[in-house]
């Protein structure tokens, strides 16, 4: 019996070694093309889960970070959040006609977008859309006003709501890496509350992984009934440029070791990553305008040469962009 029993265990020990070294090995990440990219993130997290190795990592060091919009989640022809919140300015502007002549309301209904400004700090940023659009909502009718969007609008482009929009071989890398016991965090410039309406049955983090560009919130009771209400502030910095390393600190208190990013607002969270000793940094560079979109990506290439980051070109390490488009094709 003891025999048996020893067989047995022999055979579930080989089972799991080979289960783990199929999600070591780049079959893994199936979604992705063989090449230089693929190769130096298994390599990477190879080496810091090897315990025998010189760049091990216990997992409560194994920290990533990614950005979202563009990242994680299409951002082209607009953020999805500001999308979202465009959309809930132009409802108060048919229950309150006057706002059309106040700004940031003006600039919405006219679809002037060079009035806003993309500093975060400035005066018309275009982060204020966010407080202007939900000021005052409580928890639940921001939650219902996010499920509605979700389920009414759809891209013109591909025809599909945005939570389905995401880049199926970075939520395949997202898994990837949680198999390898890393903590994997959303550190965006979006509204976290916003981000956490999808990015658990989207991307697979879960709501308390999810860092962003956040609105105070109060705790307030109305009568027998208490809500979180959303005031016409932010807890600063917002989540954007020099904001991501401090607000990384603030939430996680460790180096992410694993940085993923998309545009030069992610620049400073990787360079923070780039201070713990055994690190990788990438950058997701849209370059195929047939499946998604080509912006800035010649100063993408640029910026990933001079600082050593790693350029995943859509067009040529992705097998496929959105999995429910092109996986019908």
């Amino acid at each position: 019996m003891k025999r048996v029993l020893r067989g047995v265990t022999l055979v579930i020990v080989f089972v799991l070694l080979s289960s783990v070294q199929g999600v070591a090995g780049q079959g893994y990440l199936d979604l992705w093309q063989k090449g230089p990219v693929k190769t130096s993130i298994v390599q990477f997290v190879e080496a810091v889960v090897n315990e025998s190795g010189p760049h091990y990592l216990s997992p409560v060091d194994r920290i990533a970070t990614f950005d979202m919009d563009g990242t994680i989640l299409l951002e082209k022809p607009q953020y999805v959040v500001f999308d979202f919140a465009e959309r809930q300015l132009l409802k108060r502007i048919e229950d309150d006609a006057s706002l059309k002549n106040v700004q940031p309301y003006k600039a919405v209904a006219e679809k002037d977008l060079s009035y806003f400004s993309h500093d975060p700090n400035a005066e018309n940023s275009l982060y204020n859309i966010l407080l202007y659009a939900t000021d005052g909502f409580t928890d639940a009718q921001y939650n219902a006003a996010l499920a509605d969007y979700f389920t009414q609008v759809k891209d013109k482009r591909f025809r599909l709501s945005y939570d389905k929009l995401v880049y199926a071989p970075v939520v395949q890398l997202i898994d990837y890496l949680k198999a390898h016991q890393f903590t994997v965090y959303i550190c965006s410039g979006s509204d976290p509350q916003f981000s956490r309406g999808f990015a658990l049955e989207a991307a697979h983090i879960t709501p308390e992984n999810v860092i962003g560009t956040t609105v105070l919130t109060t705790w307030e009771r109305d009568g027998k009934n208490a809500d979180f209400v959303r005031q016409h502030e932010f807890v600063r910095p917002i989540n954007d440029k020099e904001g991501k390393p401090v607000n990384i600190r603030n939430k996680i208190g460790r180096v992410p070791v694993f940085a993923l990013g998309n545009s030069g607002g992610d620049y400073h969270m990787l360079e923070y990553s780039k201070t713990a000793a055994y690190s990788i940094q990438l950058i997701v560079n849209h370059d195929d305008p047939e499946r998604e979109y080509q912006y800035k990506d010649e100063e993408m290439r640029t910026m990933c040469r001079e600082n050593g980051w790693h350029e995943i070109s859509m067009k040529k390490d992705f097998k496929v962009i959105f999995a429910e488009i092109d996986g019908k094709k």
